[in-house]
């Protein structure tokens, strides 16, 4: 019976991810091109057609991927359960190589489903100008990144549960918070170059009125880039990355190529916009704190199981995480698009003219087929930020 709870909260956590799934599932069949009078006097028919197309089409795949992933992980974690060998102490290099084995099965049956998404669907609507090859070249890599993040931090969580097993969870969610902090300083050096050629910013007056608008913001920036985007996709866009030392901002070529500098510059400040209101130290505390309460609840459900340390009851507690980490994604979007919003904002006091941040909302609609004004419930559940039209309204009523 003292097992129960743990087991019954299992099962509730994946209901409700099918639930939210099934949800998501009707919001994505319903997916139409906006009727609204406001939104066609911005946007014209056949743009919202083949938008509206796109997005239920790159949203039911995601579902399919979503829900195939946690049958696959649920059905693996249940034939282990039922096997005496899975409740052995297996070695550490034993345990790697297992847990390495659960990702590359998963990530292999779910290949299929990325392809169609990421490649066919991307180049049949326009988005995508890479070859298959690359493409596949580029997929390889981020497995490979996965696989050793994935498989290293469940090996870490194994080895911790054997050796500090009363207070492991504490000693974990300090792993995870250095490992956040080290991610942010070392993946702009060593993880972004494997995908993109980066060099200087040629146009010298875009750069310094981007170093302008960043000493009004109060940001010292350490470099500005710009990657070779365009080789790969038409979509537009522009970030800060980095911390410290490797903090920089990073402008797509294509952003450059396909619109004006006012237009560019409004982008950038958008990104300035969120290092002045300090978005990425707050989210790095928030999943920190979520982490360590996650990670507190699995040491109360390992004990509630009476599981002794096994690969098992690691690859169950990343099962969970799954789960959680995508029924919380409505509070986690909710707090994403509070923040675009202040970022929003920020753009058009450093740039200077809402006229122009309007016009770049427009060009980035067309340039990634964004659903411009999506059902209130789907806004609530994917959107990380507020959709297109609610965008230029804020920037019309400013």
């Amino acid at each position: 019976m003292a097992a129960g709870w743990a087991i019954n909260l299992t099962v509730l956590l994946f209901i409700m991810g099918l639930i939210m799934l099934a949800v998501l599932l009707f919001l994505a069949i319903s997916i139409k091109p906006p009727q609204d009078s406001y939104t066609a006097g911005h946007f014209d028919e056949e743009f919202l057609n083949k938008a509206a197309n796109y997005n239920r089409s790159s949203l039911l795949l995601s579902i399919v991927q979503r829900f195939l992933l946690w049958v696959l992980m649920s059905s693996m974690i249940i034939i282990l359960w039922r096997f005496p060998f899975a409740n052995k102490r297996a070695g550490i290099a034993m345990a790697f190589a297992l847990f390495a084995a659960f990702v590359i099965i998963l990530e292999i049956i779910i290949l299929p489903l990325q392809y169609y998404r990421g490649f066919v669907l991307e180049h049949r609507f326009g988005l995508s100008n890479q070859t298959f090859l690359a493409w596949f070249s580029d997929i390889l890599k981020e497995k490979a990144i996965s696989l050793i993040i994935n498989s290293s931090l469940m090996t870490i969580i194994y080895s911790l549960i054997i050796y500090v097993p009363k207070h492991w969870w504490i000693a974990a969610a300090a792993i995870f918070i250095i490992f956040i902090m080290a991610a942010n300083f070392i993946f702009p050096v060593l993880i972004d170059p494997l995908f993109y050629k980066f060099s200087p910013l040629e146009n010298k007056n875009l750069e310094n009125r981007i170093i302008k608008i960043a000493e009004d913001a109060g940001i010292k920036i350490g470099g500005i880039l710009v990657a070779d985007a365009s080789r790969k996709t038409n979509r537009i866009n522009a970030y800060f990355t980095g911390i410290g030392s490797t903090k920089r901002i990073v402008i797509y070529d294509n952003l450059i190529n396909k619109n004006t500098d006012d237009e560019v510059l409004s982008v950038i400040a958008h990104e300035m916009g969120h290092w002045k209101y300090r978005h990425i130290f707050i989210s790095i505390i928030i999943g920190s704190a979520a982490a360590v309460l996650l990670l507190f609840v699995l040491r109360l459900m390992q004990v509630s199981i009476g599981a002794a340390p096994c690969i098992k009851l690691v690859l169950l507690m990343f099962f969970i995480f799954s789960l959680v980490s995508y029924i919380t994604m409505p509070f986690q979007n909710s707090l994403s698009r509070q923040f675009e919003k202040q970022a929003d904002k920020t753009a058009i006091e450093l740039a200077g003219n809402p006229g122009v941040s309007i016009s770049m909302f427009k060009k980035l609609a067309h340039a990634n087929l964004s659903n411009t004004n999506p059902h209130p419930l789907l806004k609530i559940i994917i959107y990380t930020h507020p959709p297109i039209i609610e965008r230029i309204k804020n920037a019309e009523n400013y």
